[in-house]
């Protein structure tokens, strides 16, 4: 059995590799850690995913002691990285922790994962065999649906072959029909148009000749007598009972007047018609009276004021002008009556 002092003797010779050693540890470990974490993303094309699902446990596995490991020796990177500045003497005991303290987990570690890992890449394994059948099932699908197509089309293709010579006779045997329907077609059309410019020419003969009668007609017409018609707009005459009518614009004021004494013949207001107590007024401006000085245009309205005595009004009587038919009468201001109807 080696004594301790024979441990501490060979410890000591194998401090000087120790930085180096560190080192390759570190990116050996840190290369595994990136492949175990792309395990992580590996994904599953096949129905059954067990494979896939026991890799990524295996990495799993492996990768939470390989990042605790790794967090636990960055003490030592101050002193054996390949950036380090240590003190001479802090790097010598960290040398020495290192190649004594670490020696047995690193070795402890590494059996761990070559276990783990060599489960991995048997996983691996059984799963890229899976991806290869997988991927040879569905070329040889791709393959035997190919073949199926170019069957068809093969099929096709002698159809179609097949039904040229028919498709052939059918069509010369309708371009036949076409040429003999194109001939009796250019014949009815061509006695169509024949028989249309026959009946076009005996049109114009026949409008030829009304036209020549309408000539003969309107010179053997006499000329219009105008002297007995109207040509400008009648005055419209309102009498005093609301009455409307129209009035040529030929007559004079006298001939208006006489119009409307014949109409108060008899009836209300006839005696004040009678002895000449009514006037006439524009109706679209009542304040100005219509005199024998007062010029008449044609369409001028005319509305005529009679100015009824009151005691010819008895109470209870109604307005004499036919659309009023009010019953109620007040004095006017300044003499007179005044109808309403009562609210």
């Amino acid at each position: 059995m080696a004594s301790p002092d024979f441990h501490i003797v060979g410890a000591l010779q194998s401090v000087g590799g120790a930085k180096s050693e560190y080192q390759e540890l570190v990116r050996e470990f840190q290369s595994l850690d990136t492949a175990l974490r792309h395990l992580d993303r590996l994904e599953d094309q096949t129905t059954v995913p067990n494979h896939v699902g026991a890799i990524k446990a295996a990495a799993l596995i492996c990768r939470h002691p390989l990042q605790d490991f790794l967090t636990r020796i960055k003490k030592y990177e101050t002193s054996l990285g390949p950036w380090s500045r240590a003190h001479a003497g802090k790097a010598a005991k960290d040398k020495l922790r290192w190649t004594l303290g670490e020696r047995d987990d690193i070795r402890r570690l590494q059996t761990y994962l070559a276990i783990h890992l060599g489960t991995i890449n048997t996983l691996l394994l059984e799963h890229g065999l899976e991806q290869m059948n997988l991927s040879e099932k569905k070329a040889e699908e791709s393959v035997l649906q190919t073949h199926r197509k170019l069957d068809a089309a093969h099929t096709a293709l002698q159809n179609i072959q097949k039904d040229a010579t028919g498709q052939a006779i059918i069509l010369r045997t309708m371009q036949t029909m076409l040429g003999t329907l194109c001939n009796v077609v250019c014949g009815e059309v061509r006695t169509s148009l024949q028989q249309f410019a026959q009946v076009v020419n005996t049109v114009c003969i026949s409008t030829q000749q009304i036209y020549t009668v309408v000539l003969e007609i309107r010179d053997s017409m006499s000329p219009v007598d105008t002297r007995f018609t109207y040509f400008q707009a009648p005055f419209q005459v309102e009498d005093a009972l609301g009455f409307v009518y129209p009035v040529p614009s030929e007559f004079t004021l006298d001939e208006v007047e006489n119009i409307l004494r014949y109409k108060f013949r008899k009836g209300p207001g006839a005696s004040a018609v009678r002895r000449g107590e009514f006037e006439l007024c524009k109706t679209k401006r009542r304040t100005e009276a219509i005199t024998e000085t007062t010029r008449l245009l044609p369409g001028m309205a005319i509305t005529m004021a009679v100015i009824i005595a009151s005691d010819l009004v008895a109470a209870g009587t109604a307005c004499p002008i036919r659309p009023c038919g009010s019953m109620d009468i007040t004095s006017y201001p300044g003499g007179g009556l005044k109808w309403y109807e009562s609210s």
